[in-house]
């Protein structure tokens, strides 16, 4: 299948289905995803997602949390969430998933940070060899097509009701 050869993405909240094969492989790399978000006690949403409910990956606020799914084609989901509640105001998120092993489908180690500080932290058990799917998207500021999580299912596309500045992903 066709690949993007980037190692670092620039994104906007405007950017909605992206073919899996042309975005991000935050699902299969190891990479470092950097947000620049305005929350609020109400903030609501999916701030970025790739793939679908067959598999895929998302970040979502609700209910004065982050919250973060590695579903692996639905045989397994890892499910990361921020305890305690998040600031107001403009605020710097950062994801960074690192695989353990250089090889496909090794687990992958993740970190959730909000405005420097860690938040939240743990392991897929495996990843994605290659990609999720060959028909869903990446997505920024809502889940356009299948959504990724059980958790936001029944509300999908569960668009994000704030503001998201700059998008960036380097792969480390």
């Amino acid at each position: 299948a066709p690949s993007n050869p980037a190692t670092e993405f620039s994104y906007n909240q405007d950017v909605v289905g992206i073919p899996e094969f042309a975005g991000p492989k935050v699902g299969a790399r190891s990479n470092l995803v950097t947000m620049e978000v305005e929350l609020k006690p109400d903030s609501a949403g999916v701030l970025y997602a790739l793939g679908a409910f067959s598999g895929g990956l998302s970040l979502w606020v609700d209910k004065g949390q982050l919250s973060y799914e590695y579903n692996l084609f639905e045989i397994q989901r890892t499910r990361i969430d921020t305890q305690g509640a998040l600031p107001s105001g403009k605020v710097k998120i950062e994801i960074e998933s690192r695989l353990a092993e250089p090889k496909r489908a090794a687990p992958m180690d993740v970190v959730i940070r909000v405005n420097g500080q860690e938040v939240a932290k743990g392991r897929v058990p495996v990843t994605a060899s290659l990609a999720f799917t060959a028909n869903d998207a990446f997505d920024v500021g809502l889940d356009s097509y299948s959504p990724v999580s059980l958790a936001y299912f029944d509300r999908a596309p569960f668009k994000f009701n704030g503001r998201i500045g700059q998008v960036t992903i380097r792969y480390l």
